[in-house]
């Protein structure tokens, strides 16, 4: 990377707001880093870092050279990739962020065949809700996000490339397992599995739930958790139903291990969008990235069609530009 030293070690010390694990990302010692910061300090007559014990914090003139020092690294990428079609791929780095289902079991398939076009590529994926993600590209701290959920955003190019669904799994022996459809109504009668409270992915199936006429106070929420893969997991467990992004469901539907159930007045989707900065689109392995989204980013896994396609109406961007406050995708 096209970076000075002092700059690089005072942002990673920044992301990590912890000068042993900048030091473990560097290589270096900690009193390595601890020196580099207090060369730049010295050099600038100011104080980059607020240390009250064992808490590090940015000072105000830390965070405004953080936003530059992000802006920079951008530009030395830009150059190293324009640079790499004469030959030289050494020192390019790539950093994402990217909605949880989307970083667990979408990007993975995306990146591989981007490594095999720069295999010097070092890439740095941030995984957090949508909210996080916006955040992270406007301050710079990565360059292209992929997020689970429609956002009204005017200083960022926000592009819809598929969907995912929300499916209702149940365990193979589970008295639902071979029956066509299930009511919205019927929910109210098992333990439902779902996501915490205040998750994004939650909000869509508690506004199918309420646009099709039980309220969520009749729920027999059971367990809820943090992780996608918890629910899928109780659900094999035979702990009750539950609701997962069809996304995440490949291996278990091809394992048997649960079995999803069609929902009447269903499916429940939700946009799976990328994110960028107003301005020209990002070259090298960032444009390139941008275009295998756009080429194989739409999922193809659907349970069977039903009547009609629900997109929770809070999430939803209106022509008039408004739209409800996106906390996560999950």
């Amino acid at each position: 990377m096209i970076e000075n030293f002092k700059l690089k070690v005072f942002r990673v010390t920044a992301d990590s707001l912890n000068f042993r694990r900048a030091a473990d990302e560097l290589s270096l010692t900690q009193p390595a880093v601890t020196a580099q910061i207090r060369s730049l300090e010295e050099g600038l007559g100011l104080a980059l870092f607020d240390r009250i014990g064992r808490d590090v914090k940015l000072t105000p003139s830390g965070r405004t050279l953080l936003e530059y020092v992000r802006q920079i690294e951008a530009i030395s990428n830009d150059a190293l990739a324009a640079l790499a079609t004469f030959g030289g791929q050494q020192g390019i780095e790539l950093t994402i962020g990217a909605s949880h289902t989307i970083a667990v079991y979408l990007l993975p398939k995306l990146l591989a065949p981007l490594m095999e076009e720069w295999p010097k590529l070092r890439i740095h994926v941030m995984s957090g809700s949508t909210n996080e993600v916006l955040h992270a590209l406007t301050s710079h701290q990565i360059v292209l996000g992929l997020i689970e959920a429609e956002a009204f955003r005017p200083d960022l190019k926000i592009e819809t490339f598929g969907e995912d669904e929300l499916a209702l799994i149940v365990h193979p022996s589970h008295r639902w397992a071979k029956k066509s459809v299930i009511k919205a109504a019927e929910l109210i009668q098992e333990h439902i599995l779902l996501r915490e409270i205040g998750s994004g992915m939650r909000r869509f199936v508690e506004e199918y739930l309420e646009q099709s006429g039980v309220l969520r106070q009749q729920l027999r929420i059971s367990i809820d958790m943090t992780s996608t893969e918890g629910i899928i997991s109780a659900v094999e467990a035979g702990l009750g139903v539950g609701f997962v992004p069809l996304l995440s469901l490949e291996k278990s539907l091809q394992l048997g291990s649960v079995k999803t159930i069609p929902l009447e007045n269903g499916p429940i989707l939700r946009h799976l969008s990328s994110a960028l900065l107003n301005g020209p689109e990002p070259k090298g392995p960032a444009g390139r990235l941008l275009e295998l989204v756009r080429q194989n980013g739409v999922p193809t896994l659907r349970v069977s069609a039903t009547k009609k396609h629900v997109r929770p109406k809070a999430t939803v961007a209106t022509t008039s530009g408004r739209t409800s406050e996106v906390e996560g995708a999950d």
